[in-house]
């Protein structure tokens, strides 16, 4: 049985890095199953973590998240700058590499990052709303961009080193080209895209890091990467994707399910990789539409889901069940006792359905659910859960993308999703639960939240930032707007052979470096 790797404390991880290998002993495509459809490769109009995983390979941003920053003490890595300092609270200064180009020969100069900023700072941008600190951006030279905030932020570097801020080309938007948003600075362009099926990128040539390596400076982030392509292959049924790595059709299989892993254990040529997670799947409530306007009916409803059910059924128990809406890894997770969540009590359950006024049978609902695993799978357990309670549930299953626009547009009453964040707190409570915010699918509103998600942002004394974050956390708990189901494990398995992967315990992974050695086989 192949060796399970099980870094249970680790929330991101390396596997390999910096391996060398001859081009002949190396399998020249890579291709990875993926538990998603990629959707919009358009850095700034999207912020979904499968586009950004294939946006990683041909853009690049200013500074780059490391995934072991827990062991290294190193939180940003340079990428297209070579340095970076705030100039006072409300300057941020950076300085470029020399040399750089896009994929079509142009120089990057500072003005691209200008162009970048005011782009997706503008109203139509998927991200302009967690930019709002931003007042301006300028390039003082070729070489130096300057970013002016309205006040300090604690996050803005996580902000500038997120896919959606990959630096675009001035020149190929006004140029006139057809998408104009594939050029990038990245050592992969796309080749072929065919919608629902596969994107296939290719190797660029005269790729702009030729000669970087491990021993410059973390220039194994810039460095060419090893497969001539990358292919990520959609495969949305999980036992689907399985089957396509035991018969060679990919290479790398996302999120096998776990009723599969004892087979892959046991199949000679594959590895099983296993990990801890930060991805957190939750139950939410639309707070604006009728019956879940009521506070204490939510509360009913999150006492009577069995998170530990779900947790043993669709993830075999591999995963952790949690109370507080921040993800697992991000600063301030807080998840303690005196929390206050509404936790899985059948008949408190009860006792809040009849104080929000409602007798068992009264209510039916629509709990709006992805088609596809995990969410088919949780559906029926928590429409199990609420009959128990003497709430009917209807299931309306929907693709992804319909799910969403029906959430952003408050059509609702309650939904399953899932929210993956590395390190950024406001990334939560802004983009969660701030009135108006685009991906608050709980339309819910607050004007504590609001100004607290606000004084966490831009508060500098820690202890004091860190209390506000643990009284928000109680707070949520309190106000029900979400029941936070668990995070599950990262699982991955993939063909013997694969080196230098650098994986995120969320799913953000960077698949630049990764190749097969087919002497490894």
């Amino acid at each position: 049985m192949k060796k399970l790797l099980s870094l249970v404390l680790a929330l991101m991880l390396v596997l390999s890095l910096a391996v060398t290998a001859s081009a002949e002993n190396i399998q020249p495509s890579l291709t990875i199953g993926t538990a998603q459809d990629i959707n919009n490769l358009e850095p700034y109009m999207q912020n979904d973590q499968i586009n950004n995983n294939v946006i990683a390979n041909t853009h690049q941003s200013l500074i780059m998240l490391a995934n072991d920053a827990a062991e290294t003490g190193i939180t940003y890595m340079p990428m297209l700058a070579k340095d970076w300092a705030w100039e006072d609270d409300n300057t941020l200064v950076f300085h470029l590499r020399e040399g750089v180009h896009f994929s079509d020969g142009t120089p990057l100069t500072a003005d691209d990052c200008v162009f970048t900023y005011e782009t997706a700072m503008s109203p139509d941008s998927a991200i302009s709303g967690t930019l709002g600190l931003i007042e301006s951006v300028e390039a003082t030279d070729d070489y130096t961009f300057v970013i002016h905030t309205t006040s300090y932020s604690n996050e803005l570097y996580s902000n500038i080193s997120s896919k959606p801020l990959s630096i675009l080309s001035r020149a190929a938007y006004e140029s006139g080209m057809d998408e104009p948003w594939l050029i990038g600075t990245g050592p992969y362009k796309l080749k072929e895209r065919v919608e629902g099926q596969y994107v296939t990128l290719e190797k660029v040539e005269g790729y702009w890091g030729e000669g970087y390596d491990t021993g410059d400076d973390y220039g194994w982030i810039i460095a060419p990467g090893y497969a001539q392509t990358l292919t990520f292959k959609p495969i949305l049924e999980a036992a689907s994707r399985v089957i396509a790595l035991q018969n060679g059709e990919i290479d790398v299989c996302i999120d096998p399910p776990t009723t599969e892993l004892p087979f892959l254990e046991e199949d000679p040529n594959v590895t099983v990789f296993e990990s801890a997670g930060t991805r957190l799947f939750y139950f939410g409530f639309n707070c604006e539409k009728e019956p879940f306007t009521n506070k204490t009916l939510r509360q009913a409803v999150s006492c009577a889901i069995d998170k530990d059910t779900i947790v043993q059924v669709v993830l075999g128990g591999k995963g952790l069940t949690q109370n507080t809406v921040v993800n697992r890894g991000v600063w301030s997770f807080y998840d303690e006792d005196d929390l206050g969540a509404y936790t899985y009590d059948v008949d408190r359950a009860k006792e809040l359905l009849a104080e929000a006024g409602y007798q068992p049978g009264e209510l039916t609902v629509d709990l709006y659910a992805a088609t596809d695993d995990p969410y088919k799978t949780i559906a029926p357990i928590i429409q199990a859960n609420l009959a128990a309670i003497g709430i009917n549930v209807n299931i309306v299953s929907l693709d992804q993308a319909t799910l969403k626009s029906e959430c952003q547009a408050g059509n609702h009453q309650i939904f399953l999703w899932r929210w993956n964040v590395l390190d950024r707190l406001d990334e939560i409570y802004t983009e969660l639960f701030k009135t108006g915010f685009a991906t608050n699918y709980h339309h819910f509103s607050s004007e504590y939240m609001d100004d607290m998600a606000v004084e966490i942002l831009t508060q500098k004394d820690e202890e004091t930032r860190l209390q506000e974050s643990i009284e928000v956390q109680k707070y949520l708990a309190e106000e029900c707007p979400q029941v936070p189901l668990y995070v599950a494990n990262l699982v991955i398995a993939w063909r013997n052979g694969i080196q230098n992967t650098y994986l995120f315990g969320g799913g953000n992974h960077f698949w630049a470096h990764a190749y097969i050695d087919l002497d490894q086989q």
